[in-house]
């Protein structure tokens, strides 16, 4: 049985006086990111002469503690360097040895051989999560009943691909929606990873990819954060989709004679002015699914809106989480509240996707306690 989270609607904010938001270009998260992709433009050779001496300054030159802290950086970059062959991530690497360094850093003063051993753990870690956990694409199977709905139907949410090149976690993707032969597929946005928002075979290898779902079983869509589904390249995969975007709008399907009524709002990450968007998509009587990136609209719903499914992406769930504690960051306006999973308000049911793909720019293609997910709805079966 999955966890439904219950959210109290006196929690809402109010963010009219709010200048950055989460998912715009220039919010702080984004900034950092931004930063730390200066140091992939460091040449080579300078890149790993800087390693020597920030491995150096760490371990105050000691010796012993500076061998180590090398010794285990190189262990690093070679499992960063084969990751792109196994077609599992495709990040510069310079960024992500750095925050390891800096990481392992805070161990190597323990005494011998202790020191030794966190290094060691730490590798098993940086395996877990660069390489193992990012390629483990998990299928969530949720069983819902809707009233009134006699006839059994499911169709698959997914979101966040960040799509870099081609890789392990696409190939899945393909594999796992010709098994599952959904009745239909919402898409929650996110299709480019931010280092690729305008790369052309980037552009071109989502839409092949769109388009072969397509054919198993009918796509809707929406676009994801501006900052990574950026408008004129959106429109560019738009024209090339044969997928249907939902931008402000909505489609009515009928599954024998069930009338099921999708809603595609586009997020601008406001969700007080996005909202205004809605009133007019729902219809009285249908089943009401709402696709909207950011969770954060979930506060501003109202019973009377007779949304029955919202579903949304954009937190990754955290991306890297910590046992008890959950998510480190999540992106959201709501900080850490709005994670993962199933949530509910009102009488809306609300989804959050762990996404499939991975953050871009500087940050490490990492993945830990979360693996990414597509999500089989099965309705009345």
């Amino acid at each position: 049985m999955t966890k439904i989270n219950i959210l109290n609607p006196e929690d809402k904010k109010s963010f009219v006086t709010r200048s950055k938001f989460p998912g715009e270009k220039g919010n702080p998260f984004d900034r950092i990111l931004r930063h730390l992709q200066k140091i992939n433009q460091i040449p080579v050779i300078l890149f790993f002469l800087f390693i020597l001496i920030l491995s150096g300054i760490f371990s105050f030159f000691t010796v012993e503690n500076w061998l180590l802290l090398l010794f285990f950086s190189i262990s690093d970059s070679l499992l960063l360097g084969v990751l792109p062959k196994f077609k599992i991530s495709f990040g510069s690497y310079k960024s992500q040895i750095f925050l390891l360094l800096i990481l392992r850093a805070l161990f190597v003063w323990f005494s011998f051989p202790i020191n030794l051993i966190f290094q060691s753990i730490g590798s098993l870690f940086v395996y877990y999560g660069f390489m193992k956990e990012p390629s483990d694409l998990k299928i969530t199977t949720i069983y819902h009943k809707f009233p009134n709905v006699s006839s059994p139907f499911n169709f698959l949410h997914i979101s966040d691909i960040h799509l870099e090149q081609p890789g392990i976690r696409e190939k899945k993707l393909l594999q796992i929606v010709e098994d599952r032969k959904p009745d239909f597929i919402l898409y929650t946005g996110d299709f480019l990873n931010l280092s690729n928002i305008r790369d052309d075979r980037a552009i071109e290898n989502i839409s092949s990819i769109f388009n072969q779902i397509h054919t198993i079983a009918p796509v809707y869509y929406v676009s994801g954060s501006p900052a990574v589904d950026v408008e004129d390249t959106i429109k560019i995969i738009e024209k090339n989709l044969k997928p249907i975007r939902l931008n402000n709008s909505n489609i009515l399907l009928n599954h024998d004679g069930i009338h099921i009524n999708i809603i595609g709002i586009t997020c601008t990450h406001h969700p007080h002015l996005d909202i205004k968007h809605l009133p007019p998509l729902t219809q009285e009587g249908h089943i009401n699914i709402l696709l909207y990136h950011s969770p954060d609209l979930v506060y501003e719903l109202k019973a009377e809106d007779k949304v029955d499914l919202m579903l949304s992406g954009h937190t990754h769930g955290g991306q890297v989480r910590l046992p008890i504690i959950g998510a480190i960051f999540t992106g959201s306006l709501y900080g850490r509240k709005l994670q993962k999973g199933l949530y509910q308000i009102h009488d809306t049911l609300l989804y959050i996707s762990r996404g499939i793909g991975l953050e871009g720019l500087g940050a490490p293609r990492v993945r830990f306690l979360c693996s990414p997910e597509i999500i089989e709805w099965k309705i009345n079966s």
